[in-house]
């Protein structure tokens, strides 16, 4: 082989369709993704694909599958979101080489195949490319108003994605190597390019379409193990109120055995006895009544039960804590536009925050507000703070805490949230003299 026919094949059978096949996978991957990927992701994800072309086109099971396994071990172990962009680069290469499998039964020589076919290929697979991510994306938006799927329902999912590719290529290609109608010169191509190709790149895309259900499910658990502690926090709100009521009650109670006593003091004019009785028994008789001047009432205005269970459950705790509480609410909060667990969670996380930063201040101070603002309902946390001003920049990334671990990992959860579920909705962190805010912003939609 001289050098001149090196360079050729090499352009012919690996530079030029890898480079091809890269850009079809981030135009398929910017479609999908558009909203949430930049330039740098696009150029990481191009990369990757000539890295994943290079030894697909040299048609070997001992190169391919390898690399293949290397770059999605090392891919998943940087972050779990590169599932789907990973999955899309194996479902484009994976039409390349059905493409291939396709041009074999075309007449036209198996070898010393021209450079033009790469780009005849990509042009043919660019509109098929094209249409079938607006498919996926058009199917996508219908699956987000259905009902999620249950564990059991996600084993059984993995069992079929699994099962079904498997059972539709044996029975698909066998036929075709063992028919007498097909000449040996194709046979041969087949075996050593489309199958060496096509069998890693069917292995590892089960692999991962395993593995990203596998998160699915682990997702689940987590969030079913969330909204059972969230419910268990609602029904300690729930005790909490019976438990106010009962004072409540027992105060009206003793009010009314302290007026009588009051009585005779005035009837008979004694002033020292009056004064001595008011100082040693009525002063003091709302002591066990911690909630008395909490504003705590005025979360009669919250129409939404979760929210408001929430609230009382952490302004309770605050106040049990000697924290100084003060709630603005005046209008009837009836809807909020995001799931209610959601909410629960980014407003538990919120105020838990708050309380701890409060604590540790002499004279510790928590504020809430929810008003209703042209489109919008905006929850509004204030809360003072002791030692260095946290830095807002990088408060919401993973890890970052200034009173610990759990801190950090909360307020990135809530970051977490709201940027990938919630397009209306946005939060606002800012520092006023010695007082930390948070503000929440939900359209109505």
């Amino acid at each position: 082989m001289t050098f001149e026919t090196f360079i050729r094949k090499t352009l012919s059978c690996l530079i030029i369709p890898s480079l091809l096949m890269s850009i079809l996978c981030c135009i398929s991957i910017y479609i999908l993704n558009k909203e949430f990927i930049g330039k740098e992701e696009i150029r990481k994800i191009f990369f990757i694909s000539i890295i994943i072309g290079m030894p697909i086109g040299t048609g070997s099971y001992l190169i391919t599958l390898p690399v293949l396994c290397i770059i999605t071990i090392f891919q998943l172990r940087n972050t779990k979101s590169n599932i789907k962009a990973l999955l899309t680069i194996y479902v484009v290469y994976l039409l390349h080489t059905l493409y291939i499998f396709a041009y074999t039964f075309s007449g036209k020589s198996l070898y010393n195949i021209p450079i033009s076919y790469s780009f005849s290929e990509f042009f043919i697979l660019l509109p098929v490319v094209i249409l079938s991510c607006f498919i996926i994306m058009s199917v996508v938006k219908r699956k987000k108003s259905y009902k999620e799927l249950t564990s059991d329902q996600l084993r059984f999912r993995m069992i079929l994605i699994t099962s079904i590719p498997l059972t539709l290529m044996i029975y698909g290609i066998f036929p075709f190597l063992t028919a007498n109608t097909i000449d040996k010169d194709k046979i041969d191509f087949i075996t050593s390019n489309f199958i060496p190709a096509v069998l890693p790149l069917i292995a590892i895309i089960l692999i991962t379409i395993i593995v990203y259900n596998y998160d699915k499910s682990l997702e689940y658990r987590v969030k079913l193990k969330r909204e059972t502690k969230e419910k268990k926090e609602i029904v300690e709100y729930s005790n909490m109120i019976e438990e106010m009521y009962g004072q409540t009650r027992r105060f009206k109670h003793d009010y009314m055995n302290m007026l009588t006593p009051l009585k005779e003091y005035i009837d008979k004019g004694d002033i020292e006895g009056l004064r001595e009785f008011f100082y040693c028994n009525v002063i003091d008789m709302d002591k066990d009544i911690k909630w008395s001047n909490s504003n705590i009432d005025k979360l009669k205005y919250i129409k939404v039960d979760g929210l408001k269970a929430i609230l009382s459950t952490k302004l309770i705790k605050a106040v049990g804590l000697n924290i100084d509480i003060k709630v603005e609410i005046v209008e009837d909060i009836k809807n909020i536009a995001m799931n209610i667990m959601d909410l629960c969670r980014i407003t538990g996380i919120l105020l838990d925050n708050a309380i701890e930063a409060a604590q540790k201040c002499e004279y510790p101070k928590l504020y809430v507000c929810l008003v209703n603002k042209d489109n919008y309902v905006i929850m509004v946390i204030e809360n003072n703070f002791f030692g260095q001003k946290p830095k807002i920049y990088n408060i919401y990334e993973e890890g970052y805490s200034t009173n610990g671990k759990r801190r950090g990992l909360g307020l990135y959860s809530v970051k977490q949230i709201i940027d990938k579920k919630y397009h209306n909705a946005f939060l606002n962190t800012s520092i006023e003299g010695n007082m930390f805010v948070q503000e929440l912003w939900i359209k109505y939609i």
